[in-house]
């Protein structure tokens, strides 16, 4: 027990927000204190809304962020929309901090799920499950579409046990909000058991601009496959790109025959140059048909390295060639595959000084550079010599930045835009200055790429 203490109402705005206690060993050791206390007791209250707004803003910042991320990446998505989708859900999940969720697409008036999370139950379960139009809070979230939120599914009159019982999950709450695109509700997504709190209005206006972003990319690429299946594409890309690129990315872009320019576009894209370091002694020493031997296999195995990760060799520039990714065909992961053929082609070197050994004397070593931004990117050149090729700022940049290399053999350069364009890669990175990249872009900071950290050392 306290001999003595003191209570004082905390109040903001003539409104009661808690309680204020002060005890003493001491009797009587507030006496005459009571002004103090109360000027306390005053000025806490500001200092929590201060808190609380911080803490507001804080979190409205990072979900503006993830908004956008999530929208640009689903805008760039076209044949990746299920790797795209599910990076999507695993964002809402932390974002708003709920133990399952489900985007379900509707096929013949019935709800199935596309991708989902559940620490508790088995995806493959999900896959299976299979809610009608009207059934449930999801299936009535779709035939009105509207978006609803449960927050006591006991007291709700949508709510269908139908998914508890067949998996033992316990949905004690719900937010669901459909996918609208052009007046035509596609499906729904739908979250469940918020951890810290009810879900509430600002919750449901967060799940809601992520839906459209959604949307758009869905019905984005319902377009794009029925434009890839009219006959006049297939000759003419077919013909246009067979020598620039991986057979799986043609494919991808064509439909049946009749020929069809391709046109030129501002895109943003990934640019990776490799260059083999002190070529001009290396071919002096070892002639020029051995030259032409080495670069031949050099370019080859490179080259494939590139279309591997989905890139194109866009042209060879003696003793090196500059890759784009992300044209013809745009993607998420455009920066990340840079990435990934970069740390493979430094992987692989060693094997080609194997296969040279005996050959020359010296060892082949290279540097490689890769940038993000934005490009011209189609046929240029006249009448009769068209190349499919880019121009712009950006390709000036990685060719400046691969002059850095020539300090570190073997290395990988990458700079800061292409750093947080790579959203899937979790990057070890020495930074080793800035560069200076004109009036557009201003300065950058340039990155050693040393490899990929695990997802563990994160989290420690």
């Amino acid at each position: 027990k306290l001999p003595s203490g003191i209570l004082s109402p905390l109040k903001l705005e003539g409104r009661v927000i808690g309680v204020m206690f002060l005890g003493s060993l001491k009797e009587n050791h507030f006496n005459g204190h009571q002004e103090e206390v109360a000027n306390l007791s005053q000025i806490l209250p500001m200092a929590i809304e201060k808190d609380r707004l911080t803490a507001s803003v804080t979190k409205r910042d990072l979900e503006m962020k993830s908004i956008k991320q999530i929208g640009s990446m689903l805008a760039s998505s076209t044949f990746e929309m299920e790797g795209v989708l599910k990076h999507t859900m695993a964002m809402i999940q932390a974002l708003m901090n709920v133990e399952a969720g489900s985007l379900l697409l509707l096929e013949q008036d019935k709800l199935r799920s596309k991708v989902s999370f559940n620490a508790i139950v088995d995806v493959d379960i999900l896959k299976t499950f299979v809610i009608k139009l009207g059934q449930g809070i999801a299936g009535y979230s779709a035939a009105r579409g509207e978006s609803l939120v449960v927050r006591n599914t006991s007291e709700s009159p949508h709510f269908s046990r139908d998914f508890d019982s067949l998996t033992k999950f316990q949905t004690r709450s719900a937010l669901c909000v459909p996918l609208i695109s052009q007046g035509k509700v596609l499906g729904v997504i739908e979250v469940l058991n918020k951890k810290d709190g009810e879900f509430n209005d600002n919750d449901m206006q967060l799940l809601q601009s992520i839906a459209t972003s959604v949307s758009i990319a869905l019905e984005n690429a319902r377009l794009y496959r029925e434009t890839l299946s009219m006959a006049e594409h297939e000759r003419g890309i077919r013909n246009m790109f067979q020598k620039y690129v991986p057979k799986e990315v043609i494919d991808k872009i064509t439909g049946d025959a009749s020929e069809r320019p391709v046109l030129e576009e501002l895109k943003t894209l990934t640019f990776l140059n490799i260059d083999i370091r002190g070529f001009s002694i290396l071919s002096r020493d070892i002639g020029p048909k051995r030259t032409v031997s080495m670069l031949n296999h050099f370019f080859s195995i490179m080259g494939e390295i590139v279309f591997k990760h989905h890139g194109i060799v866009d042209k060879y520039l003696g003793d090196g060639f500059l890759a784009i990714f992300g044209a013809p065909v745009s993607g998420a992961l455009d920066a990340d595959n840079g990435i990934a053929a970069a740390m493979e082609m430094k992987e692989t070197i060693v094997k080609i000084n194997d296969y040279f050994s005996g050959e020359m004397d010296v060892e082949l070593t290279m540097g490689i550079s890769i940038h993000t931004g934005e490009a011209v990117v189609g046929n240029i050149g006249f009448e009769k010599k068209m190349d499919y090729t880019v121009i712009g700022d950006s390709v000036n940049v990685v060719f400046r930045m691969q002059d850095m290399t020539k300090s570190w053999p073997n290395c990988i350069l990458i700079s800061e835009i292409t750093r947080k364009e790579a959203v899937y890669s979790i990057l070890d990175l020495r930074e080793i200055g800035t560069y200076d990249a004109g009036k557009m872009m201003g300065e950058m900071k340039i990155y050693e790429l040393l490899g990929r950290k695990s997802r563990e050392s994160q989290t420690h």
